[in-house]
């Protein structure tokens, strides 16, 4: 008998090792897909219409495999530096929760969601016991009343609820200092970029509180809000004014400038009638509402806008908010054309009925040269479109050429999905980091890393022509990320202007009066560490924009990737 013992348990240790070593061998985001892959083959169980007992015993059963998975040294070590990862057991718990419900074992479901609040404190699902119909069969029992109830609590100490106040043309200064405070506290214990903005946080606090109570509406009380988050120095960090004044800051004419080697041009027109009033490409901008332009700029736009790079500071500055003020309110330009011809001309902000906008996605070939532009990357329709232009078009190209100049961002896993499409191997996605609390005296906020994504390719497509991406300023947040992972993995050369540096994912939250705000909480960086946030990601060809080029209609780095793709 003893001997039969032994055997078991040597069987046991040599499966256990086994898993052990093969669990070892696996990266973080292959241990994530086969947490995801056995929720889903679990999921597929308890969710059918009528699952027998077998069934629901069954996804039981691969749900508690899962966690045990989850918590195995090896895994828990990956996890250690991947954030998703690491969330998967909070998920598993209310999958679980769900599963036992349909079994009607209702103590054993409360029991998996008292589990997963253990794991963090989470308030989810509080506001969102709609997304979960099988939980409201223990809305009256007392267990589960007692784990809301801890919930909302939870929930109302993070969320900061009380601080969301309506809106009204003056706050009190209990709202401001409120608000002013709340800016501060996120900052401090969310932002991930202090080493960047260089400056005493705690200080600039102080030195913004008499200048919040001394304000005398509401509207210039934000305008000290926003000029608070500035000093941050971060793109991803920023206040934005209640609804109720968005019409009196936010208003712009559908025309776009830019500061060309120290002078300001028209550079874009979205609409056919204000074209038509002789607002075209090439007009030099003198004077905004008397004012010398590079002179008003400075005094009322640079304050306020919250940049994390010189190259990202002047697109925002004379680009993106130069224009913008009272929709009721005209604004009054003097311009030079090319011919030096002095004009001034008093344009409204609003009431354009014939307004387009940048195409999300635009292609068209160019003597053999496939040429792509991407102007987002929040239509999740992108790669479709990007599968049936392959198919009738770019896939008889002899080189491809994708243009992101005007890309502010998105969704980054949009963007990897256009990468997959040009390679046949795996590719690593930035690293990242974000702040870690620690709650003890004179503890100070350490990082957690969370270590490099990686991306597979998409199999069914692979484009392996030469590959140029075009990039500039206005390459920003998740447009940035795509531009890392095409770095990094050598497949191209960039070719343009140094990226806006600035991505991350924000922490949003309301304040009072009806406005909103958010703080970046996560740093990223290639995958090997290399810094580009506060930097910008430079091109391996640089092209910068000149005034002759744009009086010519000349792209000179659409010029440049055609003639190297020759």
């Amino acid at each position: 008998m003893k001997i039969h013992k032994l055997l078991l348990v040597a069987v046991l240790t040599s499966v256990f090792t086994f898993k052990a070593v093969a669990q070892q061998h696996l990266s973080s985001s292959q241990a994530y897909d086969k947490a995801q892959q056995d929720r889903s083959d679990a999921n597929d169980l308890w969710e059918k219409k009528d699952p027998t007992p077998a069934e629901l015993d069954r996804s039981i059963r691969i749900l508690k495999h899962t966690l045990v998975f989850l918590d195995s040294l090896p895994i828990k070590e990956l996890a250690n530096g991947n954030f998703y990862l690491k969330a998967r057991a909070y998920d598993v718990y209310l999958d679980m929760a769900q599963s036992y419900t349909v079994a009607g074992k209702k103590d054993s479901a409360i029991m998996a969601i008292e589990n997963r609040f253990a794991l963090s404190g989470s308030s989810y699902p509080v506001d969102n016991m709609g997304n979960f119909p099988l939980l409201t069969s223990l809305a009256q029992e007392p267990r589960y009343l007692a784990i809301m109830d801890k919930m909302k609590r939870q929930k109302s100490l993070w969320q900061n609820e009380a601080f969301k106040t309506s809106y009204k043309d003056n706050l009190t200064d209990a709202e401001k200092v409120a608000g002013l405070s709340l800016l501060w506290s996120q900052a401090k214990y969310n932002f991930v970029n202090f080493d960047h903005a260089g400056i005493d946080w705690n200080q600039t606090y102080l030195d913004y509180l008499p200048k919040v109570t001394a304000t005398k509406t509401t509207a210039d009380y934000y305008k000290v809000l926003i000029s608070f988050y500035a000093q941050l120095k971060d793109g991803h960090t920023n206040v934005y004014f209640p609804d109720a004044l968005a019409g009196q800051f936010y208003s712009r004419p559908p025309f776009r400038t830019q500061l060309i080697e120290g002078r300001v041009f028209v550079t874009q027109v979205f609409s056919d009638s204000l074209f038509k009033t002789g607002i075209q490409p090439g007009l030099e901008l003198l004077k905004i509402d008397g004012e010398p332009v590079i002179d008003y700029a400075e005094k009322n736009i640079k304050p306020y806008q919250s940049s994390s790079t010189p190259q990202d500071l002047e697109i925002r500055e004379f680009s993106y908010a130069l224009l913008t003020g009272a929709k009721d309110k005209p604004i009054n330009i003097d311009f030079k054309t090319a011919k030096g011809k002095i004009v001034s001309k008093t344009i409204a902000r609003s009431g354009y009925h014939d307004v387009k906008g940048l195409k999300t996605l635009e292609y068209k070939t160019i003597n053999n040269i496939g040429y792509l532009t991407i102007n987002n990357f929040e239509d999740n329709s992108i790669s479709k479109q990007f599968d049936s232009l392959y198919t009738a078009e770019i896939a008889k190209t002899k080189g491809l050429i994708i243009d992101i100049r005007y890309n502010g961002g998105g969704s980054s896993g949009i963007g990897f999905d256009i990468i997959n499409r040009l390679t046949d191997k795996s590719f690593k996605t930035s690293a990242a980091k974000f702040i870690t609390l620690a709650s003890r005296p004179g503890a100070e906020p350490v990082n957690t890393d969370m270590g490099f994504g990686e991306w597979s390719p998409n199999k069914k497509i692979f484009y392996d022509k030469p590959v140029i991406v075009l990039i500039g300023p206005r390459t920003f947040s998740a447009a940035e990320d795509f531009t890392v992972a095409f770095d990094y993995m050598k497949r191209g050369k960039l070719i343009g202007m140094p990226t806006g540096g600035s991505t991350g994912q924000p922490v949003p939250f309301n304040l009072p009066g009806g406005g909103r705000a958010r703080v970046c909480g996560k740093h990223d960086t290639y995958p090997d560490g290399k810094e580009f946030v506060g930097i910008g990601i430079s091109p391996d060809i640089t092209v910068k924009p000149t005034i002759k080029d744009l009086l010519n209609g000349v792209d000179a780095a659409k010029e440049k990737a055609l003639q190297l793709l020759k």
